[in-house]
């Protein structure tokens, strides 16, 4: 034993270990020169002079561990030299008696247990005999640091020489897996006495100040904890026993186990060896030993951090059953099991503080199951008890008044108990909710009782950090041991006395009250007012209060909190994968039981509940709110953590499968996240800045969320949701990022009203999945059984996709001749035969009827507010309002194949949507890029979609088109533009207008002229013509002639002529030869292209 000053101040260990390593080298090399003469007696002194530098006293764990390292290492040499029976010629029973007359005790066990090893290896003697033999002699040595390292040395040397099931040291009766594990038992228990004892080094000084105390304890506590492993690698080894099955588990090995740890009264080891015990034994171990560990951990220890015990089960227990599922015993009720103990384990932690009145008769008697496995009657009774008035003052006042009543504490001979000489029955017990019976009869007011119980549960404060990842493989469990590393707050440690041992909690649940007597300044439901004058509140007080008591208790108490929030979390993770939705429901009784009375204002204990919530969001979606109390959880987020809760809520239900969607849920969900809306923004930010800004990040997430919402085929509720969800972002600094959004599912629900399937009248709500609809490309349309959330990617697909091949009508396009299909009256049967099909059978006129007031409430809507957000997104808004102008255009034709709807000025609707996109290019866009993206975007739209405009409306819109491309900043997109705004003369039959394509064409070559005045490169842009030349000839067009072609031909070939050979792979070239091949290629097949001149023009490219 060293006093403080031993410990501090006495030898410079790091001088010392130098010293230490200087002589074992010596003597190894000494040793060695021995072992290569042969001589046995010279090889033995100079091992154990090597050996006897580990009796020394002045090196902490970690400098012995190094020097135990360094002399093992050595001993290799000794143990291969023993091995070789032809080395040393001598008899194992003479070297095995001839080294137990060592003078030292140290050096003696070493070498005896290499002796022994190779002594069970020569199978002279059974192993069992052996193994025995050197665990009693191990006894001898009672230091505890020199004691441990000895024992975790012996089973080192002897882990692979025990006579496990199959091994060859079972053979010929020389053990079997019961002597196998008593030799690891017997040393795992000797481990543990050695090492609960290492406390009794502290000596207290008189003159030794308070602060010197406390370091001085956390340093024999850190010491203490780092040679944990010397002890868990025993229960490694154990683990990975042939015969530690199943049964023999459960029947012989855990019960000994816990029996042997419920005499070690030290939460510490106890709770690093319950750690220990669930990582390294097998899974299937512990579903099967479940009620047996649970009890344990519950009677072994009131000051046993058991909440991080069970975090490692249940992490354990949840990787198992990912891949086990279906192979789970139907016997094992995993979850009442772990349910009707944690509702006790809730209520214990609540009540470390004094926070609610815990008491362990739950059943209204003093009469507490004593069995240590049926626990499951009494469980359920607690549950009753305090779940449903834990969160009701009044229910415990009246509880509390109803048991002093019935048991008559005042005349209960308290007076005999020392608990009532100062009246504190009648003044005390009643005040401060106190069950009078257990007050009496179970002395709880004992000054012993009371300053055990606080230290007990002080001590369970220590702050260690355990390891809990699993890795699901059980010879793995070593690194789990040795990786751990415990952190021991100085705090906490001031209250820690290790001659005062922790009590137990017994089964008649005494002592259960004594947490009742720490006082806290932030209970909100309790008053316990003692009377200073009373002996027992004197030594109270005088026992746990100091100066900075409080602040202690309420760290501690969050911590407490926090850790029992994360066994939660685990089990409802746990439970979510086995059971099914209205089980898990029920689990957040839990978590509310400790919101009700917890202070959420602690950001780690808030944390901590908004994981709990958001969890079943991530497996059940919104069904997740039907969950018990799961409304009253998210009612007490405070303002500040609203935010973070309901992203996490948002990004678990993005993630999750279950994607059923009810009203009812939407509006509970989107009533509670409204708060994100009304965040105020920097209005100077870039909206738009994809890297720096959060709002873009939110509302990305926030537009998933509406997908999902959305997400049903039920048009009804569609629109309904679609409504509510703009109710909430119509004010909100989100506006212009989510509108597109809505406006596109709007859109989309209008093309399912559009392909209702007519044959089901009664279920009329549905969309039929086998229509077009009626998006931008109506030959290739989406079909409406997509899912919502990719409506959005795909309309813009759809649009691009368009605006490519209007793109390439300005060059190559005309390689394939379109057939001339563009009389009025076909391509108005064509588009309405698909709908006249309906009108033959029978339609529910009322739904059709509501659908279309949906319908005009979405044009209304849509015309609205997209004005209001125009300036803020010009381009997106350009391209909704031609999205739109589709939709209404297909509209048009439903409403004209149902004669019992009305939908007046449908082409006036159409018409605003269109000239709405050109005002927007006229005051919004101003880049020259995006004004020539957005000529032939709305070229592609007006040619190929657009049909229900009168000639005058359609001319007006392709004259201002025509204008506006003719006004393009650069001289080549003036020529590409109105080369494309021909078309807008040309496709439609309905709005052709020969002269008008001749007039674009002539504006087009004029601007070529004048771009090739600046640049060379620009001579493409003739090609380009040429080509809509060739396009429109072919197509008839009377006003294109065979002088245009030829004069056209003959510019392109005069600049073939004069540039260099070099350039034969230019774009220019490539174009104009394929350009070329393709009218020969029509003069060989028809008369068509006769008195097309192409014969000079050279056609081999290099």
């Amino acid at each position: 034993m060293n006093s403080y000053k031993d410990c501090n101040n006495a030898v410079d260990e790091k001088k010392y270990l130098d010293e230490c390593i200087f002589v074992v080298k010596e003597q190894s090399f000494y040793m060695k020169q021995a072992l290569e003469n042969g001589s046995l007696r010279d090889t033995l002194k100079h091992a154990s002079n090597m050996l006897c530098e580990l009796r020394t006293s002045h090196l902490s764990p970690k400098h012995y561990y190094e020097l135990y390292m360094l002399i093992f290492n050595e001993l290799q040499h000794l143990d291969n030299f023993l091995s070789d029976k032809k080395k040393h010629k001598k008899k194992f029973i003479d070297i095995y008696e001839s080294v137990q007359h060592a003078g030292n005790i140290i050096p003696r066990l070493y070498l005896l247990i290499i002796v022994g090893r190779n002594y069970i290896k020569n199978k002279d003697i059974k192993a069992k005999y052996i193994l025995k033999d050197m665990t009693e002699l191990c006894k001898g040595i009672q230091h505890p640091l020199r004691g441990l390292f000895l024992r975790y040395f012996l089973i080192q040397m002897c882990k692979d020489r025990i006579p496990d099931t199959g091994s060859e040291y079972e053979e010929a009766g020389g053990g079997n897996i019961d002597d196998a594990f008593e030799f690891l038992l017997t040393n795992f228990y000797e481990s543990l006495k050695l090492w609960s004892r290492m406390n009794d080094k502290i000596i207290k000084i008189p003159s030794m100040q308070e602060e010197q105390i406390v370091n001085n304890r956390v340093k024999v506590l850190k010491e203490k904890m780092d040679v944990k492993m010397l002890v868990g690698s025993i229960l490694v080894r154990m683990s990975q026993l042939e015969g530690m099955t199943k049964q023999y588990y459960l029947e012989k090995c855990l019960p000994k186990l816990l029996l042997y740890l419920s005499n070690i009264n030290d939460s510490l080891i106890q709770q690093y060896i319950f750690e220990s015990i669930v990582q390294v034994f097998s899974d299937e171990c512990h579903i099967y030993s479940l009620e047996i560990l649970l009890n344990a951990i519950l009677k072994i220890n009131t000051s046993l951090d058991f909440k991080s015990i069970l975090i490692t089960l249940l992490k354990r227990l949840r990787y198992f059953i990912e891949s086990n599922k279906y192979e789970l015993p139907k016997e094992i009720d995993i979850f009442h099991l772990f349910y009707d103990h944690l509702v006790l384990y809730v209520n214990r932690t609540l009540d470390y503080n004094g926070k609610t009145a815990y008491n362990a008769n739950f059943d209204g008697t003093n009469k507490y199951k004593t069995s240590n496995l049926d626990y499951s009657e009494t469980y359920r009774n607690a549950e009753k008890v305090v779940l449903t008035n834990n969160g009701s003052s009044d229910a415990r006042n009246n509880y509390a008044n109803n048991n002093y009543a019935s048991n008559n504490c005042a005349s209960n001979n308290c007076a005999s108990n020392n608990c009532a000489s100062n009246n504190c029955a009648s003044n005390n017990c009643a005040s401060n909710n106190c069950a009078s019976n257990n007050c009496a009869r179970n002395n709880c007011a004992s000054n012993n009782c009371a300053s055990n119980n606080y230290a007990s549960n002080n001590y369970a404060s220590h702050d260690v950090n355990k390891d809990g990842n699993n890795d699901g493989n059980t010879n793995n469990s070593t690194n789990f041991i040795e990786s751990t590393n415990d952190q021991i707050s100085s705090e906490t440690l001031g209250y820690y006395d290790s001659t005062e041992q922790p009590s137990h909690v017994s089964s008649n649940g005494k002592n259960n009250k004594s947490s009742l007597n720490n006082t806290n300044n932030t209970n909100k439901q309790y008053n316990c007012n003692y009377d200073n004058n009373h002996s027992y509140n004197k030594n109270i007080y005088k026992n746990n209060c100091s100066s900075n008591s409080n602040n202690r208790n309420e760290d501690e108490y969050v911590q407490n909190v926090v850790k029992i929030l994360q066994v939660i979390y685990e089990f409802i993770f746990l439970c979510i994968r086995l059971y099914d939705d209205v089980t898990i429901s029920k689990l957040f009784v839990l978590p509310y039981t400790i919101v009700s009375n917890v202070n959420l204002n602690n950001d780690m204990i808030c944390e901590q509940v908004i994981s709990i919530i958001v969890l079943p969001f991530n497996y059940l979606g919104l069904n997740a709110l039907k969950g018990k109390n799961m409304q009253v959880l998210l009612s007490n987020i405070i303002d500040k953590h609203k935010k973070k809760l309901s992203l996490n809520i948002i990004d678990a239900i993005i993630e999750c499968r279950n994607k059923t969607v009810m009203y009812e849920n939407v509006e509970e969900i989107l009533k509670y996240i409204s708060s994100i809306f009304h965040e105020k923004v920097n209005k100077n930010e870039d909206i738009f800045n994809l890297e720096n800004n959060s709002i873009t990040y939110i509302s990305e997430k926030i537009c998933k969320f509406f997908h999902i919402i959305t997400n049903t085929n039920d048009i009804d509720q569609k629109y309904n949701i679609c409504m509510l969800f703009y109710k909430y972002i119509e004010n909100s600094s989100y506006i212009v990022h989510l509108l597109p959004t809505v406006v596109f599912t709007l859109l989309h629900i209008v093309t399912a009203i559009i392909n209702i399937e007519a044959g089901n009248s009664k279920n009329s709500n549905n969309v039929n999945n086998n229509r077009n609809s009626g998006s931008v490309n109506n030959k290739g349309a989406n079909n409406s059984n997509n899912n919502d959330r990719n409506n959005d990617r795909n309309n813009d697909r759809n649009n691009d996709s368009n605006n490519d091949s209007n793109n390439d009508s300005g060059s190559n396009f005309f390689l394939e001749k379109k057939e001339d299909t563009y009389d009025e009256a076909s391509y108005d049967k064509d588009r309405i035969a698909p709908l006249v099909e309906y009108h033959n059978d029978s339609v529910d006129e009322k739904v059709i009827s509501k659908y279309n007031m949906y319908v005009k409430n979405i044009f209304k809507f849509i015309h609205t507010n997209l004005q209001e957000v125009a300036s803020q997104i010009p381009v997106l808004t350009f391209k909704l309002f031609l999205h739109s102008a589709v939709v209404v255009n297909n509209y048009y034709y439903f409403v004209q194949t149902h004669s019992f709807i009305s939908f007046d000025n449908l082409e006036a609707i159409c018409y605003e949507f269109i000239t709405q996109p050109l005002i927007i290019y006229e005051e919004d866009i101003n880049m020259s890029s995006q004004q020539f993206e957005c000529i032939i975007w709305i070229v592609g739209i007006l040619c190929s979609y657009i049909t229900i405009l009168e000639n005058e409306n359609y001319d007006n819109i392709a004259l201002k088109l025509t204008q506006h491309a003719n006004k393009l900043l650069k001289k080549k997109d003036q020529c590409l533009g109105v080369l494309k705004c021909s078309h807008l003369y040309w496709e439609n039959k309905k709005y052709r207008n020969s002269t008008k394509v001749l007039e674009c064409l002539q504006k087009s070559v004029k601007n070529a002229e004048i771009a090739m005045q600046s640049n060379n490169d620009n001579i493409i842009l003739y090609v380009y013509m040429l080509q809509k030349y060739v396009y429109y000839y072919e197509a008839e067009n009377i006003e294109i002639t065979e002088e245009s072609l030829n004069y056209l031909i003959h510019i392109c070939q005069e600049y073939c002529t004069k540039s260099s050979s070099n350039n034969n792979n230019s774009p220019f070239k490539q174009e104009f030869i394929q350009t070329i091949k393709y009218i020969q290629e029509k003069k060989k097949n028809s008369n068509t292209f006769a008195k097309i001149n192409v014969n000079a023009v050279p056609l081999r490219v290099e």
